[in-house]
């Protein structure tokens, strides 16, 4: 027989086996073991839950935790740790817009070290204003930023009765103001900061005293503000943390006549002495100041 010929049929041969035991493999019931594909493991940064404006205040309602692949966390990426919630993580105002789903990252915020911080840190429709300030009117160095205050003006008044002689209406006036008067202007008002620093830190040691405050006021508050500044020494009240209430009613004014009860005494000792409900009247006559004791 040819060589060719068995060459060929050697070959045809092979094949065949190698089919049939191909087949039979298929035939026998073999099970391919399963692929298990391995989860990446996953970490969970904060993100903005709906799109933020420059300037906006970050808070629970606009930022919330998102699920991330762990090795594509990126630098500046805020990861949870326990069971914080977004707004005991981070939290500031931004530098610049951020769309939802995009994740927020600290250097999206304004530095307390940049000039508009203080700007970027003002609630809407506020105005940052200026005060100047002593140890006694800012409660010793007590009021640091963020705190909230009341605000009181203490101011002379002299209030003279130029109509007909009445002795009644000239105790009255005596008998409520000489001089000076203190009242409160302005209530719950946020310290936004002391001279150049405008938030706490927590390596001061020492309380320090400013020479300014700067206050966050509506623009009728800056009205006040700048008249009151003129027209009398201001002081600051530092409110208890938490208290917010305003009072709906204003008490009668503090004045010097009223601080104390001694004119009262005084008359009425004089009225036991004398039988007579003695009064002292004052009478201005230019630069002439003269008292006089008269009965009703």
């Amino acid at each position: 027989m040819n060589r060719n010929v068995m060459i060929v049929l050697a070959g045809g041969f092979l094949i065949a086996v190698l089919v049939a035991l191909l087949v039979q493999a298929s035939l026998s019931g073999g099970k391919e073991e399963p692929v298990v594909l391995k989860e990446e493991p996953k970490v969970q940064i904060i993100v903005a839950s709906k799109n933020l404006k420059i300037g906006a205040e970050l808070s629970d309602e606009n930022m919330k935790w998102q699920e991330w692949p762990k090795n594509a966390v990126f630098p500046g990426a805020v990861l949870r740790k326990g069971d914080k919630k977004p707004s005991e993580t981070l939290d500031g105002r931004l530098l610049r817009d951020i769309k939802e789903g995009e994740p927020v990252v600290k250097s999206a915020l304004v530095p307390e070290t940049q000039g508009n911080f203080l700007a970027a840190s003002l609630g809407e429709g506020m105005r940052a204003f200026a005060i100047s300030v002593n140890a006694s009117s800012m409660v010793g160095g007590f009021v640091g930023p963020g705190d909230y205050v009341d605000i009181l003006m203490t101011y002379k008044q002299t209030i003279r009765y130029n109509g007909p002689e009445n002795v009644e209406i000239t105790n009255m006036i005596e008998k409520n103001i000489n001089k000076l008067a203190t009242e409160t202007i302005l209530e719950n008002v946020k310290v936004m900061a002391v001279d150049q620093t405008a938030s706490r830190s927590d390596d001061d040691e020492k309380i320090k005293v400013g020479k300014t405050v700067t206050l966050e006021v509506d623009y009728k508050g800056v009205e006040v503000l700048a008249l009151a500044s003129k027209m009398g020494e201001l002081s600051l009240s530092l409110r208890r943390l938490g208290d917010d209430g305003i009072l709906t009613e204003r008490p009668p004014v503090t004045t010097d006549a009223r601080v104390t009860n001694i004119s009262d005494e005084v008359y009425d000792e004089m009225t036991k002495i004398t039988g007579q409900a003695a009064k002292i009247v004052r009478i201005y006559r230019g630069d002439v100041v003269e008292d006089i004791s008269v009965s009703p």
